[in-house]
């Protein structure tokens, strides 16, 4: 049986950046809900992120819808997923994901937990938010282009 957390995520905003910005003892909390719960999910960033620690604890696990479509998916869509994304990926590496099952695509991170500090976890939980929340426009962008326009007379 799997056991789900979830967390909400009540983050300050950046006016600098104007982005959410994690607060320490929030992620201290879900590293202890994960010792609890096989699964956790929060909200940040306007998206849910699922958090899984794996290989006894040494690994976390991260992924996030970024694309519905429907009862299929563009080709254009498809299409784009194979370029490069024309914006920065930041500093973790990321990888998409089609489940073709539910027409959608998500965006996955996988890390060594085992000596990563509180705000390195927070650094890459406030990237992986910001990159999710990237291709969620560049895909919503690429859907756009196979509608096809009727005029109306």
């Amino acid at each position: 049986m799997v056991s789900t957390f979830m967390f909400v995520i009540k983050s300050r905003k950046n006016c600098k950046l104007g982005a959410k910005m994690l607060l320490e003892h929030e992620v201290k909390k879900l590293l202890q809900e994960l010792g609890y719960a096989d699964v956790a999910k929060i909200d940040l960033g306007g998206g849910s992120i699922t958090v899984k620690a794996f290989d006894h604890g040494k690994k976390i696990f991260l992924s996030t819808p970024v694309y519905f479509g429907g009862n299929y998916i563009p080709k254009s869509v498809r299409s784009c997923l194979k370029q490069r994304a024309p914006f920065e990926s930041f500093v973790i590496r990321t990888t998409l994901k089609v489940d073709e099952d539910h027409y959608s695509i998500h965006l996955n991170y996988i890390g060594d937990i085992e000596t990563m500090t509180n705000q390195r976890l927070i650094g890459i939980l406030e990237d992986f938010s910001g990159l999710a929340a990237r291709w969620r426009d560049y895909l919503d962008e690429h859907d756009q282009n196979d509608l096809v326009h009727i005029p109306v007379k």
